[in-house]
């Protein structure tokens, strides 16, 4: 499964295409077709980011012992693995390493990789060709020999990318070393050098309210950089205001700008910036109850201690003491085995877009694309059964964005389709202006 130089699909998209006779419904009305596995192999950094939202890091390291005893539960299915992520369940599989900076258990993770290789290969175990390992690091050990080295072994069967927040001035204002020394060079180097050997890289990019009126310039950067697949996020936290929603929408109107204006092809994978998605911005149908992530249990870490958790979110170093740790299990006594655990897993398989949305979130006339965290929604309100909101105005200023950024690219590249507005006219004066409004409602118009 080389990455080449195409665009660096989604693991679960590619299985789509390469294997269509698996994407199967689930007896539960889901469709999975990866599911992950986290290996949290230290909760130690060597960088001390600003807004990181693991809080609460420490010294921990995951013992190469406990770590082989979870990928022979999760090859055999062994301590109540079977009830939570099986080849029928889930016919791919990702097994994913993270920190604190994950390459300062490089040697660990190697050897996780060899073992699990390993066992895959004794038990003749369909995961053997169906799996990916994945790791997202700061970069700043990357040109270690014992990084290269694994690096080099594995880079058939690895999703890699480096953690750049758009230019040096924006990177070193936040990424920064314990002594406030900067990170931004070391970064680059090490994203340019991945590149550099025919690689792509994936990037994900944190917009927050203290730094929207540089998504423009943070994102062009990354475009000089040569990444052709940029994620960039809104964070779920509390903060946002309807000031914020006018700076978004104007950032990514000038973004458009750039990509129409320099020739950008969205089609058949070229190029994606994930701010820009022209499958958004329009009712749900009722029936579609997906939960938006994998937090309800799709998303299966082990912390260095040998402790079950839904996802890496509803771990201590995540929480920040807001809420008790949401364990599911751990190695001693299995996964799902004792009733506590039992209970937790039996909520969050009953969590879906229903149950945790409100009725005005639920009939939302842009719901689609509208996400949430619902890991986060359980450090908010103490159950993961709920929805935090705080997202809401960001996501109406990029549905309009939306609209004049796709209605342009149709016309530029005669395309006859057009995007079509949903955003109530209420919404929209509260972030942009009555002529504004005018101007992509006129757009959406067939000429």
């Amino acid at each position: 499964m080389s990455m080449g130089r195409k665009r660096d699909i989604q693991y679960n998209d590619m299985l789509a295409s390469m294997y269509p006779e698996l994407h199967q419904i689930r007896k539960d009305g889901k469709r999975v077709l990866t599911q992950t596995f986290t290996f949290q192999v230290t909760d130690a950094c060597n960088l001390a980011c600003t807004y990181c939202y693991q809080t609460h890091k420490g010294t921990r390291s995951m013992k190469l012992e406990d770590a082989k005893k979870a990928v022979d539960m999760l090859l055999t299915g062994s301590n109540g693995m079977d009830q939570y992520v099986t080849p029928e369940v889930s016919p791919g599989i990702i097994i994913e390493f993270i920190g604190g900076e994950p390459f300062m258990e490089i040697e660990l993770i190697e050897k996780i990789c060899d073992y699990f290789t390993e066992r895959c290969m004794e038990l003749d175990h369909p995961w053997l060709y169906l799996h990916r390992f994945s790791i997202c690091s700061n970069g700043v050990l990357y040109f270690d020999p014992q990084v290269q080295h694994f690096l080099n072994r594995y880079r058939h069967d690895l999703s890699f990318s480096v953690t750049i927040d758009g230019n040096k001035e924006l990177h070193d204002s936040c990424r920064i070393f314990p002594d406030g020394e900067p990170s931004y060079d070391l970064a680059v180097a090490a994203a340019k050098d991945w590149i550099a050997h025919g690689y792509t890289m994936g990037s994900k990019i944190t917009i927050a309210p203290g730094n929207i009126s540089y998504v423009t310039q943070a994102i062009k950067h990354m475009v000089s950089l040569g990444y052709t697949d940029i994620n960039a996020n809104c964070v779920y936290e509390e903060g946002w205001e309807p000031m914020h929603a006018t700076v978004l929408y104007q950032q990514m109107k000038e973004l458009a700008d750039y990509f129409l204006e320099e020739g950008f092809h969205f089609e058949n994978g070229e190029f994606r910036c994930s701010l820009y998605e022209e499958r958004f911005f329009h009712p749900k149908e009722e029936s579609d109850l997906q939960n938006w992530c994998g937090g309800n249990g799709v998303m299966l870490s082990m912390d260095p201690d040998g402790v079950f958790f839904p996802c890496i979110r509803y771990m201590e170093s995540s929480l920040a003491g807001d809420q008790e740790p949401y364990s599911i299990g751990d190695l001693e006594h299995g996964l799902c085995q004792r009733e506590c655990d039992r209970c937790r897993v039996e909520t969050l398989k009953k969590i879906d877009r229903r149950t945790q949305s409100t009725d005005k979130c639920f009939y939302c006339p842009i719901a689609e694309g509208c996400s949430w965290c619902t890991a986060y929604n359980y450090q908010v309100f103490g159950t993961p059964d709920a929805r935090a909101t705080y997202i809401c105005v960001m996501h109406q200023a990029r549905a309009l964005a939306n609209l004049y950024f796709w209605n342009q690219y149709y016309r530029r590249n005669g395309i006859s389709k057009r995007m079509k507005n949903y955003v109530p006219d209420e919404w929209a004066l509260a972030i942009i202006s009555k002529k504004e409004l005018q101007q992509l409602k006129d757009l959406c118009r067939e000429d």
